[in-house]
């Protein structure tokens, strides 16, 4: 009996094991065709589509050499076309088609044994912390914009199952995209982006409005959607490397692009709707006198400045009206 001198397997792209074969002397085929070492079922691979030799002058040297192909192989982010030769490091996946190769060599070192994985306490906590603080904000939120208890009370089951239904509507279309592309469903997962998601912007929010009233910087309450939006891309991103595993460099380009177009294309489209590029007039949150840092207005400048916005005003509601009747006409 021969000894095994290598194990070569192929995987699909979600990791499940597709064909397996021992290498008991070199060199070894690869592709479609049944006189391969290894036979995939894979239409993107040529009858013969790779040759796997060790070197003789370098022992511990794997080379690959493609064979004629339309898809050729791809190695570290690398497309080697047919007829290429190359070597194939140790532990490195090798792509070919829809499939995904890998070499394990007799002589190489075996890892040491992992434990059995225990019940994720920490995971847990850090779940129902994060649903806890969601509750918490979103409860709060619904608390200061109640005008009576009662009311507030009777809508509370209201709240509580859209706040459910929001979570585990977005959390359950992430996690069945991820089953699909990572074969793996990671529902909770999606359940603390989610949540960290949520409290993320809403700590912007807050930050943003509390810093205009405190300061009187209003471009923070004006521009509070912008300032929310970098979080919201943070968290986008989140959900797609979750999915997309092996694809987070892209992806985290593909989020920052969109970002910087989307902003100043949202900026734009404030300023051809409401000719400004908020489409906030006034701050809408208010907080305690006592949290005002900035110093008061003088009565007289603030008067001037009310006069000067009514003028504005009164032009802006004059231009609207004299438009109003030109399109009547």
């Amino acid at each position: 009996m021969m000894p095994t001198l290598a194990l070569l397997e192929a995987f699909d792209r979600h990791g499940a094991l597709l064909a397996r074969t021992p290498v008991t002397r070199w060199p070894v085929t690869v592709g479609r065709g049944l006189d391969c070492d290894l036979v995939l079922d894979d239409p993107h691979v040529a009858p013969t589509h790779l040759r796997i030799d060790r070197a003789a002058d370098a022992p511990r040297t794997v080379r690959v050499e493609v064979q004629p192909t339309l898809n050729g192989a791809l190695l570290q982010r690398k497309r080697h076309g047919g007829g290429q030769r190359f070597d194939w490091p140790d532990g490195a996946p090798l792509e070919i088609g829809r499939t995904r190769i890998a070499l394990r060599l007799a002589d190489a070192p075996i890892p040491a044994e992992l434990p059995l994985p225990r019940f994720p306490w920490r995971t847990l906590a850090t779940t129902v912390a994060l649903l806890a603080l969601m509750l918490a904000a979103t409860l709060g939120a619904a608390w200061l914009k109640a005008d009576d208890a009662s009311k507030y009370l009777k809508a509370l089951p209201g709240t509580l199952l859209g706040l459910a239904l929001a979570v585990g509507g977005w959390a359950g279309l992430w996690a069945i995209a991820n089953k699909v592309f990572d074969g793996h469903l990671q529902f909770w997962r999606h359940v603390r982006i989610a949540c960290a998601l949520y409290l993320g912007a809403e700590a912007v929010a807050l930050a943003a409005s509390l810093a205009a009233f405190a300061m009187s910087w209003e471009a923070f309450s004006r521009f509070g959607p912008v300032l929310i939006t970098p979080v919201l891309a943070v968290g986008i991103y989140a959900h797609l490397a979750a999915v997309l595993p092996r694809r987070r460099t892209g992806l985290a380009w593909t989020v920052g692009a969109m970002l910087a177009l989307g902003i100043p294309a949202w900026l734009g489209a404030q300023w051809l709707n409401h000719a400004r590029l908020s489409n906030q007039l006034y701050m809408s949150s208010l907080f305690p006198p006592g949290l005002r840092l900035a110093p008061a207005v003088p009565v007289p400048q603030f008067m001037q400045e009310a006069g000067a916005l009514r003028e504005r005003l009164d032009q802006r509601m004059t231009t609207d009206g004299e438009s109003e009747g030109e399109n009547e006409e």
